[in-house]
Formats: structure tokens, sequence, C-alpha cells
């Protein structure tokens, strides 16, 4: 059985390595990168990575997939992606934030991005109809962490570093939200975190949720549940998105303007061009938020 993993939720180009631990002989998790990139800072973007993730989800049924997991929290084209596929679609957010709310318990959300990133975390509790459950969301970076996306000193790249400051100033957020907010459990708001999930969760005083794994196990369990019915991929009305994408990125190979320069060009996360030419360009998708 085989369960597409769509981004690796980071800056690599790999398969996240807490997920390929928990790769089985029965059950392998494969890395299926989004074509059509773009970081979501606002609805506006957000709206062409909906677009990437389905187009991704639907390659990744036709490739004989048996699962799809959306690893971003916030769950890029889910309900979208589960009106085109058969195979079960799963996404970290809602998987994790499900988890989170049952029996009633109340928790906050803990994410590495700053509050401008808030229409992400409001649209899954809204949709999810978890609001009155969380508590909080504590954003821990300010918001001069967007210009470092992708940078050695970014919070992704420090992360994966293991850097102690950044690993305190996290446990300090969430014992706060434990403290001051009452909650009894903490989501981690990003599968980018994942690296610090373990040491927070060993450190917290409540349960620690990290989202990537949280979601694949997901993931997993729903394949298993789905058993191998599947319908045909290439069925007729289920080819729209994947016929924009391939226009838009089409598109991008005539459009005006020099790709950007300066620290946004470099970035590793997504296309970004100058001025009003901002075609995507093939590409992983390499965030999530």
């Amino acid at each position: 059985m085989r369960i597409a993993v769509l981004s690796s939720g980071s800056s690599a180009t790999d398969l996240p390595q807490q997920l390929a631990e928990l790769a089985t002989p029965e059950v392998t998790p494969v890395l299926v990168d989004p074509r059509l990139s773009v970081f979501a800072k606002t609805p506006y973007e957000r709206l062409v990575a909906d677009l990437g993730f389905v187009d991704a989800a639907q390659m990744a049924e036709r490739a004989g997939f048996d699962a799809v997991f959306i690893n971003s929290f916030a769950d890029y084209g889910i309900a979208a992606a589960r009106a085109a596929l058969a195979v079960p679609v799963v996404g970290a957010g809602e998987a994790t934030l499900r988890a989170a709310a049952e029996g009633g318990r109340r928790f906050a959300i803990v994410t590495v991005w700053p509050e401008s990133m808030a229409h992400l975390y409001e649209e899954r509790l809204r949709t999810l109809g978890l609001e009155s459950q969380c508590v909080a969301i504590h954003y821990f970076s300010p918001e001069e962490e967007l210009a470092r996306v992708g940078h050695r000193e970014g919070v992704m790249d420090r992360m994966g570093r293991g850097d102690d400051a950044l690993l305190r100033g996290l446990l300090a957020t969430c014992e706060r939200a434990v403290r001051m907010d009452a909650a009894e459990c903490i989501v981690l708001g990003c599968t980018c975190m994942a690296p610090v999930g373990p040491a927070l969760s060993k450190a917290c005083s409540v349960p620690v949720l990290e989202s990537a794994c949280v979601g694949y196990r997901a993931a997993v369990e729903a394949a298993r549940a789905h058993g191998a019915s599947r319908r045909d991929g290439t069925a007729p009305g289920r080819k729209l998105v994947p016929q924009i994408v391939e226009a838009w990125l089409g598109a991008s190979a005539h459009a005006d303007g020099e790709p950007g320069t300066g620290d946004s060009a470099a970035c590793p996360v997504c296309i970004t061009f100058e001025g009003d030419a901002y075609p995507a360009t093939p590409g992983p998708a390499r965030a999530d938020r």
C-alpha cells in the first residue's frame, strides 16, 4: 500500500524524516510535490495553492496511490480533492484538530508563523466547527519571519537544526497556553514543526500533537478502511484542474518580465515575480502553512 504525501512540509525536497520513519513493509509513504506552488500569505495566494494541491492529488490517484495525505496544516484543496478522487484524502490540519478536540477537550494552537497567517487557522477551525474548543492561537514569530522563508536563519531551517533557543521559546509558548488559556492539549500549527515535535511533547505538561505524523497515521488508517476500491482517474469532468495547471505552467514560460531578484528570488518555497507578472513555474511546493 502506498500513501502519497503532498509536500515535504519544509524547504527540503525529500520525504520528511519523521514520515520516512513511519514506513512499514506493508505501507510506504511517497513524496508527491505539487508542480504549482506559492506561499499562501493571503487568501488570494491560497487559491493558487489549492489548485496546486488538487492537481497533485489527482496525479497521485492516477499513479495508483491508495490514499492522499495533504502534508499541510492548511489542508490545501481538501474539499475539492475529495470531490474529485475516489481514494481517501486526509489533511494534516483536519486530522490533528479533530484528534485534539476528542471528548470535548480544549486545545490551543501554537504556530511558528506570524499573525498575518491567521486566515489559514481561522478557516480550518470554522470549517470543522471547532472554534469554541480552540481556546487560543499563539503566533510565535514576528511578521519579519516571512521574509526569511527558505533562508538559513528562517524558523523552518532553525527547527531542522534543533536550535535550542527556538525550542525553549516554543516550549515557553506552549506552557503559556496551558497556564493562561487553560489549554488541555497543544496543537502544533504547521507540519514544518515536526522536527521539534518530539522534544516539545516530552517537555510539555499537556499532550502535544504534531500534525505531520498525526495526519499521516490517519491517512494510513483511511487507506486500510477504504480497501482496494478505486475509480478511473481519467473520468470525464475530473480533468479541469489539471488542465488549468497545465495552461498556467505553459503560460509562465512566455510571461513578460524577469524572475524577481533579491531575497525573494532565492526562496526555495515558491517562485516569485516582480511587478504584475506573477506566474507560477514548475517546481515543488516545499512549505506548508
